[in-house]
Order: structure tokens, then C-alpha cells, then sequence
């Protein structure tokens, strides 16, 4: 099984977890919310997977990006970005 390295907010990397741990082998690496000085821009999100005992970066995300347009760019990167290696 393919293992995934999330590194986002607690929020985003729960609601990842549930929908990719079905066909990858998931870890959390959860960021910390900035939300008291409402800085969340500053937050940049990552997706990465273990191909060939690497760890390559799939799609970078802000951390109030719409969740069905992270796992789009996730499945078009990793197909792309699998084949390549």
C-alpha cells in the first residue's frame, strides 16, 4: 500500500485522512492554526507520497482551499508525478 505524508491543519488533514486512507496508507504531520492573528495565508499545505523510498511532494494547498479540488490536484499529480519516476 502507498504511503501519504499529510502536513495541513488539523481540520483539513482529518477530512483528508478519511477520504484517501481507504487505498493509501495515511500519516499526519497536522500544521498549527494561526487563526489568533487570523494569518492562515501563511499556512502552506502539503501532500506527499513515498515512491522509491523518497518522499516526493504531490500538491501544495492553502489551508481554506475547497477539500474536492485538493484531492483532484492530488489524483492528476499523482498519476503524473508516479509514472515520471
Amino acid at each position: 500500500m502507498q504511503k501519504l505524508l499529510i502536513r495541513a491543519t488539523k481540520e483539513i488533514a482529518t477530512k483528508l485522512e478519511e477520504k484517501l486512507r481507504h487505498h493509501y496508507d495515511v500519516q499526519l504531520d497536522t500544521l498549527g492554526d494561526h487563526d489568533n492573528n487570523n494569518n492562515t495565508n501563511a499556512i502552506v499545505c502539503e501532500i506527499k507520497a513515498k515512491v522509491k523510498r523518497n518522499w516526493i511532494t504531490i500538491c501544495r494547498f492553502a489551508p481554506n482551499e475547497n477539500l474536492k479540488d485538493i484531492l483532484t490536484m492530488f489524483e492528476v499529480n499523482y498519476e503524473l508525478k508516479a509514472r515520471r519516476i
